[in-house]
Order: C-alpha cells, then structure tokens, then sequence
C-alpha cells in the first residue's frame, strides 16, 4: 500500500486497536465510592479497585479540595491549579509533574502504579493521591471509611531522607538513609572534584537534599531528581582513590565508603603500573567526554524553522491571493532575527530563507545535521470554500490525529509530498504500519513537545486574542523525521479575509513572532532549569 492511502484509514485503524486495548485492561476494575473529608468538607468520591488497589477520581478531589480541573482529551492530560503550583497527571503513566507557577520550575513524583481512565474518569492510586495533596494542598485530607474491598498498601518507592559523613581511619563513610529498601545503586569513577551515585527508582527532596558539609572528603551534595532515578553528585575535597557502595541490611540505608590515596614513599613503576594508570586516565577522559555531551544535550542552543512550502508549493492561496509560502518565509525571517538579537547564543537554522522548494523529508535532514533541539514548522490554514468565517490559529503535535479537522488538515499538508521528484520511490514504504511506527519513535520527544505546545498555546492566546482551539495532534511528515520536540504551527485562515489582511501585513507577521519568541524564552528556561 502507498504512503498515500488515507490517513484516516490508518488512525481508524489505531483507534480500533486502541480501544480494544483500553477495554481489556479495564475488564478486572471494581467501581464504587468511599467517603473523602478535608479541612473544609466532606464528599463522596468514586473509587474503583484495581489488581487489589485502590483509586479515586481525581476530578472529585479537585471538587472536594475547590481547586480548578482541566481536562486535554486529545493528549489525555489532566491537571490540578493549587494556590501557587499545578499537577499535571497523564492517562497510563505513573509519573506526577509538579510545577511551581512563579518559578515555572517542577519536581517530578512518581506512583506505583499508573494513572487510568475509567468511563472517561482519571483514577489514580488512592494512598499516594492523598499522601501528595496533603503535603502540596491540604494536610487533613483524608479517606475516613473504606467500605468494600480491601485498600492496599502505601506505595513503597524508596526515598533519601538524608545524609550522614563520618570519618574513619582509613577514609570515610557517607551514610544515605533510606525509607526502605533500594538496589542496582551505581557510582562512576571520579571526575575533577566530582563523583556520582546514581540510585535507580528512588525519590528525593532535591531542595532539602543539597547538603554542604563544613570538614570532611565531601564538600557538597547535589541531588537530582529524574523520573527514573536519583543522581547525587559529590563534590569531593582532594582525591578519592577507590569507592564502595553496600546496603545495610538492618537499617535499609546506603553506605558509600570513601578511600583516598595511600602515597608510598617510593612508587614502583613497571609497564603494567603504566598501563593501568593509562587505562584508567582514557576511561575518565571518556567519562568526562560524555559528561559534557550530556550538559550540551540539555542546552536549548540550536533552534529550527520551517517556513512551510516554497518555490514551485505555494501551498494555500488567500481570498485576495495572499501566498502561504509568502506568509510562513515573512513569519520565520522575523522570528530568526529577534532571537538571534534577543536570545544570545542560541543558533538559528531556517530550512529555507528564500522562496524555494524544500522536500519534506529533508527539512528533517537539515534540522538532523544542525543538531537541532527544536523543530517549529510554520504554516497558514484555509478551507475549501473561500471566503469563509473559520479562524483562528492551531498547535499541533505529532500523533496519529484524534478529530476529522485535524486529520484533514494534515491529509493537504502531506499532499506537497506529490511536487517532489521520483516521490513515488522515496515514500513507498511509508505504509499504514511503518507511519506508526515513525511516530512511536518520536515518543523521546513528547514530552518536551507537549511543554513547548502549551506555553506556545498560553502566548498566542495572550497576544493575539484570536479564537484558538486545544493543542491538537496529527500525523503531519514533516515532523516524523526531525529527532528533536517539535510543533506544527497553523497561524491562522487564509480563506477569512480578516484573518489574510492580519497574516500578509508585516504588523501581523511580527505580531505572531512576538508570540513564538516569548513562548522560546519560557521554554528555554525550563527546558535547561530542570535539566541542569
């Protein structure tokens, strides 16, 4: 089949599967209601039973605790507005984001067992629901009956709760207290004044963690926190010469003994000395090599834009016959020129700065070989029928499309594939299945994409007040071959003559770059805060 078979086909056919998974995982729940009291009130919630666990809507408790709910069906997001933070929880995922609003910083907490959708409910795992809104809202809330099947345990997600340096005869002994047991606790060879711990599957106050130390090996430690393991980075006073992580059994806590060098007065050197020593010298340089891939991983440094269309494609045209290659080009060029004078050292790279034809899949090759860490393609929408009253802008994400507007939307970006030469052999084997898959690999992304979505979303909104409508999804190529977060901006209706006069004007163009810019900066600042 040819990669031009109907896209709705393709996400019918998901959209069976996916159905048909959600209803046999769902077969072994037990539904009811048990009785949730806070400081202020007390409420019926609705409760199931899972594989003997208990859950509870999460939507009632926002009721229960009077703070605002929000609902994203097409990205099966829900998210709670505390006083001064959000939870943002995610259908089949166990991990929570907590974000503080001033700082737009965030923790991440991990369940023991994922967030599900029950007849169109979010559930999540009642002790450790309640045990995290008693901490962030409200300290009295709390489960005051359990009539029916049995609650089970608390999760038992082992956390840090502390730290304590003593020092030995022969070096020194860091005590990592635990709330229970952990495993698999790995350390790295020293590097600089830095050594790492890096403990798997468990949870810290990262805050509360960072510990200075006034004597002693150890200066300082760092903790960070990541949604599959705690990092601590030592910071050590002069040399540690071996290092040996144990758990004691009686107290579940991790003991990290320290060595420093023994300095005899001569040094016997012999061919195996050196070559140890040369050994070990080329393993921490790689250490270090890697160390630093991973810091220039997390910095936003390089930034693509894709103006949609171009040359031979001048993809939608206007009531008054305003070109969208015309638009999108003007759009780009203004955004690249405020963040290279606004946002210092971040690199601008345009798939295209005149007005020439680009494939689709090399738009992805260009942003690939720039080392690109996001991926913003920008386009303007139209309807058949012209002039016509549709407006508005619209964010996209890469996924398989959920509504018939999305998927059509998508179905007349993708038809550009048809002006690219020999486009019959390049995109054979971009088959129902193989489409799919692309997406699924773009699943390292999501989550970045999604963050940068709804701070595009929020700046639009504020500076346009133009009808939008939620983030979307949909399976747009030009996105599938970019391996960065990536969205698809359609900026707003050529068809509505409004709407075509705002996009051609440069007052419209700088306008909406204005919008992007700002969203860059907030992501930006998250993108490389909460990944330091």
């Amino acid at each position: 089949m040819k990669f031009y078979t109907p896209l709705y086909k393709t996400f019918f056919i998901a959209g069976i599967l996916a159905l048909f998974l959600t209803a046999s995982a769902q077969t072994d729940t037990a539904a009811g209601t048990v009785t949730v009291q806070s400081s202020k009130k007390t409420m019926e919630v609705h409760s199931i039973i899972k594989d003997s666990m208990r859950y509870l809507a999460v939507r009632d408790l926002a009721a229960l605790l009077t703070v605002n709910y929000y609902e994203n069906p097409v990205l099966k997001k829900i998210e709670l507005k505390l006083t001064d933070a959000g939870l943002k929880f995610t259908a089949d995922n166990p991990y929570v984001v907590h974000t503080i609003i001033k700082s737009r910083l965030y923790d991440v907490y991990q369940f023991y067992r994922p967030v599900i959708i029950v007849q169109g409910l979010y559930y999540a795992p009642a002790n450790e629901l309640i045990d995290l809104l008693k901490v962030l809202s409200d300290p009295m809330i709390a489960i005051r009956d359990t009539t029916g099947p049995v609650v089970a345990a608390a999760s038992t997600v082992p956390t840090v709760e502390g730290f304590e340096l003593e020092q030995k005869k022969n070096g020194s002994m860091l005590r990592i207290k635990m709330s229970a047991q952990t495993h698999d606790v790995k350390q790295s060879l020293q590097i600089g004044e830095w050594l790492y711990v890096t403990m798997p599957n468990v949870q810290g106050d990262s805050a509360k963690l960072d510990t200075t130390f006034a004597s002693g090996i150890v200066k300082r430690i760092r903790p960070l926190q990541t949604p599959t393991a705690l990092q601590l980075s030592l910071q050590i006073r002069g040399k540690v010469d071996k290092s040996e992580v144990v758990q004691d059994r009686s107290t579940n806590d991790v003991i990290l003994t320290l060595i420093p060098p023994n300095e005899p007065a001569i040094a016997p050197v012999n061919e195996d000395s050196i070559r140890k020593a040369e050994e070990i010298a080329s393993a921490k340089a790689k250490i270090a090599s890697d160390i630093q891939k991973q810091k220039k991983k997390w910095k936003l440094d390089v930034v693509v834009l894709d103006p949609g269309h171009g040359g031979h494609d001048p993809g939608a045209i206007g009531t008054i016959g305003t070109r969208e290659k015309d638009i999108t080009l003007g759009i780009a060029l203004k955004l690249g020129a405020m963040i290279e004078k606004q946002m210092p050292g971040v690199k601008v790279v345009y798939t295209r700065k005149t007005d020439h034809f680009v494939e689709l899949y090399r738009r992805g090759q260009i942003a690939n070989e720039n080392e690109g860490k996001l991926f913003i393609s920008i386009h303007c929408n139209s309807t058949e029928k012209k002039p016509s009253r549709a407006s508005g802008f619209e964010i996209y994400l890469l996924r398989p499309g959920k509504t018939e507007d999305a998927i059509q939307v998508a179905e007349k970006e993708n038809e550009v594939v048809k002006l690219e030469k020999d486009y019959q052999d390049r995109y054979q084997n971009l088959t129902q299945e193989n489409f799919i898959i692309l997406t699924m690999a773009q699943s390292a992304y999501v989550k970045q994409s999604e963050q940068f979505a709804e701070l595009l979303e929020e700046t639009m909104s504020a500076q346009m007040n133009e009808q939008h409508h939620p983030v979307r999804q949909a399976g747009f190529y030009v996105l599938v071959g970019a391996s960065m977060p990536n969205v698809l901006i359609e900026t707003g209706y050529l068809s509505n003559p409004r709407e075509e006069r705002f996009l051609r004007s440069p007052t419209g163009q700088k306008k909406i770059a204005d919008a992007i810019l700002e969203a860059l900066k907030a992501f930006k600042k998250e993108y490389e805060q909460n990944n330091k």
